[in-house]
């Protein structure tokens, strides 16, 4: 009787997959917001002819793959909520800003977030734009990834000094139907 049910199982799980249905065969982790603020982050004075500038740091994912089997593939997206710069001085001089995020021990970056300046009233205060969401391989099974700040235009000719609050949304999803066969 256990045989027969389970093939009866199986039978419609594969006339649901022949008809498109895959989505009801999947163990799904999300974390809705995932926030960090880093506070006092120092940027060195611009030299002349200096056009970007460039700060990095890690940024946590906590513990979002841990209802997740091992031995299967992740799918994974993140996406950029907020992604703020308040300075101790004006930023109305930057005409471009944009966020990357990159795996520990990869080379690779993903831009998920941009700005570019609309007007130039002085500013302490910049916010960037999410470009989409992206999909990393497995970024679920790291504890943190590295963001990548990097600001364009004018740059401020004095040391400089900056409290970055950055916030994301974390998916994971793996397909059920690999784990039971």
């Amino acid at each position: 009787m256990r045989t027969t049910s389970f093939r009866t199982l199986l039978l419609s799980g594969l006339a649901l997959l022949t008809t498109g249905c895959e989505s009801l065969f999947f163990i799904e982790a999300e974390a809705e917001e995932i926030c960090k603020t880093e506070r006092d982050l120092s940027f060195p004075a611009a030299l002349p002819l200096t056009v970007n500038v460039e700060r990095s740091f890690t940024f946590p994912l906590g513990d979002i793959a841990d209802p997740l089997p091992e031995e299967t593939d992740v799918e994974t997206e993140l996406r950029l909520r907020l992604f703020e710069v308040t300075a101790d001085t004006d930023l109305s001089v930057i005409e471009r800003a944009s966020v990357s995020v990159r795996q520990p021990g990869s080379s690779g970056t993903h831009v998920i977030g941009e700005y570019t300046r609309t007007s130039t009233a002085p500013t302490q205060t910049i916010q960037l734009t999410s470009t989409g969401a992206v999909d990393l391989l497995d970024l679920a099974r790291e504890p943190e990834l590295e963001f990548i700040f990097e600001a364009r235009g004018a740059l401020p000719t004095e040391d400089w000094s900056a409290t970055v609050r950055a916030c994301a949304g974390v998916k994971a999803q793996a397909n059920y139907f690999d784990l039971v066969f």
